[in-house]
């Protein structure tokens, strides 16, 4: 069994303290001993009772491989593999996590294999019959949090001072992006983020959703507010209702390249004659996610010809996507179901007529194929009426709580033991 190519991991939020029902009863773990007395513990066993040993997960390795270096045998991997169906999925290995092995007394073999997926959950293998697996979730706490900070070399440099990850980063740019130019920063730059903060064991692990967020440049301020509208996708807001967001993303893959134009007279890799291009091909690695450009209906899911497998999607009564050559796509993508503006609905791949993983993206307007970078898209419309006068006191409270945020210079955060504060909850 390969393991699976290094790649994004995607880490699903939990926002609130987990049940106890919720979690595996580890007392299960046939061999594993509790002490009254207080003991180093991981994964839930006493590592004063176990020798522990980790192997790092590199590209090529084969997970059978490791096991039989451990002592294990094919029949034995063979049930371990059959019993982790429908419970864990073997090829969701990354490199650069570690295979962790526990053994107790003089036992050639491991009792036990842990692999930690992400710090909010990991699996414990049962290398004894019956060779089960558990995966146990972590309790995650949340905490409404705010950090601020002034640019003195560069944004990301401002985010580092603060302690922030790069997930945060993404979405501050990704809500900001319309308004504010990061391609061209400049030294004076402020911002100031309110978000939600996971948290494991008392530690920071993650992010949860950015709840206001405001970057001041020359004197002007760019807002981004959660607004969540009970049937609607679009949940972030400029400071005058205007979905924070551009109508319409420029790519549907992030940190990719442009491999192919919009072309009515390409010479065709594969075919080898001339043939209209009619999209633009992003290049990716195989696996990087495919984002929806915009909110819309899935019109198609499926897969066709030289097309391979794609998803197209409808916008509005002028607008319509396609995304063509995927791996696969996400999981419920289906006709009918509604898709919000940044979601993914796919994997890039290199199905149907290509020649290297890539997504084709395809633009309707008016039913014809255009070159979307050519358009001049319209820009998304403001809320109104009675459901703006509610969005202006969701707002004017976040305005408030940023406004109680003071902006933090690179000195000052040296001086303190942390960038990021807590805050009362939101209402």
């Amino acid at each position: 069994m390969v393991l699976a190519s290094a790649g994004i991991l995607t880490i699903l939020s939990q926002r609130s303290k987990r049940d106890d029902s919720d979690l595996t009863d580890l007392s299960s773990h046939q061999g594993l001993a509790f002490s009254m007395l207080p003991q180093e513990m991981r994964w839930g066993f006493s590592l004063e009772e176990f020798q522990l040993s980790e192997s790092a997960l590199h590209a090529g390795d084969v997970l059978g491989e490791i096991l039989l270096k451990h002592g294990l045998t094919y029949p034995q991997v063979h049930q371990l593999v059959e019993q982790c169906k429908g419970k864990f999925n073997i090829n969701s290995f990354r490199i650069g996590n570690s295979l962790n092995f526990l053994k107790k007394g003089i036992s050639p073999a491991p009792q036990y294999m842990v692999y930690e997926a992400s710090p909010y959950e990991y699996a414990v293998f049962n290398l004894q019959a019956p060779y089960n697996v558990d995966v146990v979730k972590r309790e995650v706490t949340t905490e409404v949090v705010a950090a601020s900070g002034v640019l003195e070399t560069n944004f990301w440099q401002a985010l580092t001072d603060n302690g922030l990850n790069d997930e945060l980063a993404d979405g501050m740019i990704d809500l900001l992006a319309s308004s504010v130019d990061f391609y061209h920063q400049k030294q004076g730059d402020r911002f100031k983020v309110v978000f939600e903060q996971h948290y494991v064991e008392g530690k920071p692990v993650g992010t949860g959703k950015i709840i206001a967020a405001v970057y001041e440049r020359d004197g002007k301020e760019s807002y981004a507010f959660n607004y969540e509208k009970e049937g609607e996708k679009t949940t972030y807001f400029d400071f005058d209702g205007r979905p924070a967001r551009t109508a319409f993303l420029k790519s549907p893959v992030k940190f990719s390249r442009i491999s192919s134009r919009y072309n009515l007279n390409r010479l065709h890799p594969i075919l080898g004659y001339h043939k209209a291009h009619k999209g633009t091909d992003y290049a990716a690695p195989t696996g990087t996610p495919i984002m929806a450009v915009a909110e819309g209906t899935v019109l198609e899911a499926g897969r066709r010809g030289g097309n391979g497998i794609f998803v197209k999607i409808r916008h509005d009564a002028v607008y319509a996507t396609q995304y063509l050559h995927m791996s696969s796509y996400a999981k419920g993508m289906r006709p009918g179901v509604r898709v919000a503006q940044g979601q993914t609905i796919g994997y890039v791949g290199s199905t149907g007529l290509a020649t290297g993983p890539h997504c084709c993206f395809r633009f309707w307007k008016n039913g014809v194929e255009v070159d979307h970078l050519r358009l001049n898209l319209p820009q998304p419309q403001p809320i109104t009426g009675a459901l703006f006068e509610s969005f202006k006191v969701v707002r004017n409270e976040l305005v408030k709580r940023l406004n109680e945020v003071p902006y933090r210079t690179h000195d000052a955060l040296n001086s303190e033991d942390h960038g990021v504060e807590k805050l009362q909850s939101i209402p």
